[in-house]
């Protein structure tokens, strides 16, 4: 028995270590938390196509000096040698030293793309040719010495929840194109994508207040808060006419308090119980837009957590990330 344990354990200590190898080697697993730089235990370096072809090159003219013996074949052979090895040596120190930082993910609604924002610093050297792709997005440029270079990765969203950037690649060919760096980064960052809003969707429910929500006169007991930018679908009495009159641009008025009609409550309950789950979220995803619209207070019910009735930008947020994070087979 103790034969068998032990080789037991061994295969397990053989197969904790090839993971750990790999997880070194490609970063498959999120384990960058902040800023790294770049060093050589992360740069990889491979001739590209046009570096194997001169390699071949090379070696065919250095036969061909070896068995004509010619001095000046010889010497033009380990010159070009010379050059390509010097090329690979830029190439490593073009991305040896760069630091990159995770600065933000973004937010979209499905169907969009949801952006991250890197940081890449250039240290002491200027970079040249600093390519940075994830699995379908990619960006890059040159960076000054001394100077930061800020990135959008733009991520297809097409469906609700959380998006992780995953692993994010930076490549280099520089100078001549004949070999290739790169290195891999894997940072815990993650985005929101929330559920795509019901094309048609019904009205507004009636506020509790008695009368709809959804009309666009304003109650006596709200205050005008402030005005933010016009948006497709604001009804024509919130929008700021003497601002439009004086061509400061397109404004909708916001209001604190009742605001149109009393609040509302959006449960999932009141739904129509042959509707999908799917298709549940996107309808509550358009009234949540569409009382934010009418700057009505709301509060959210669904299965398992309930949101109070408040109204602004971030019970919006809020609301959206509960409707984005449901679970997909409906269960609480």
């Amino acid at each position: 028995m103790s034969v068998v344990a032990d080789a037991v354990a061994i295969g397990a200590d053989a197969s904790g270590w090839l993971a750990r190898m790999r997880q070194r080697a490609f970063r498959h697993a999120p384990s960058d938390h902040t800023a790294v730089v770049l060093r050589h235990s992360r740069i990889y370096l491979l001739p590209t196509r046009r570096g194997w072809a001169v390699i071949g090159t090379l070696l065919l003219m250095l036969l061909a000096s070896l068995n004509y013996a010619l001095a000046l074949g010889m010497a033009v052979t380990f010159l070009l040698a010379g050059l390509v090895a010097a090329a690979q040596l830029h190439t490593f120190r073009n991305l040896a030293g760069i630091e990159i930082t995770p600065l933000a993910a973004g937010e979209t609604f499905a169907g969009g793309n949801l952006e991250f924002a890197l940081a890449l610093h250039a240290g002491a050297a200027a970079r040249t040719g600093i390519i940075v792709h994830s699995a379908n997005a990619r960006a890059g440029g040159d960076i000054a010495a001394g100077q930061a270079l800020t990135i959008s990765l733009a991520v297809d969203a097409p469906k609700r929840g959380r998006v992780a950037l995953g692993r994010v690649t930076l490549t280099t060919m520089h100078p001549f194109g004949l070999w290739r760096g790169w290195a891999y980064v894997h940072f815990l960052l993650t985005g929101i994508v929330f559920p795509a809003a019901e094309i048609g969707a019904p009205p507004l429910p009636r506020g509790h207040g008695g009368t709809d929500p959804a009309a666009l006169g304003r109650s006596d007991n709200a205050d005008l808060a402030g005005l933010r930018e016009f948006q497709r679908g604001d009804p024509p009495q919130r929008v700021a006419w003497k601002a439009v009159a004086r061509g400061a641009g397109w404004y909708s008025k916001e209001f604190d308090g009742a605001g149109g009609g009393g609040p509302v409550t959006l449960a999932w309950s009141d739904l129509p119980p042959t509707l999908p789950v799917e298709e549940r979220l996107s309808r509550l995803t358009a009234w949540v837009l569409a009382a934010e619209r009418a700057a009505c207070p709301f509060a959210l019910q669904l299965p398992g957590m309930q949101l109070a009735s408040r109204q602004g930008r971030d019970h919006r947020r809020e609301a959206l990330t509960a409707l984005a994070e449901y679970p997909e087979d409906g269960s609480a």
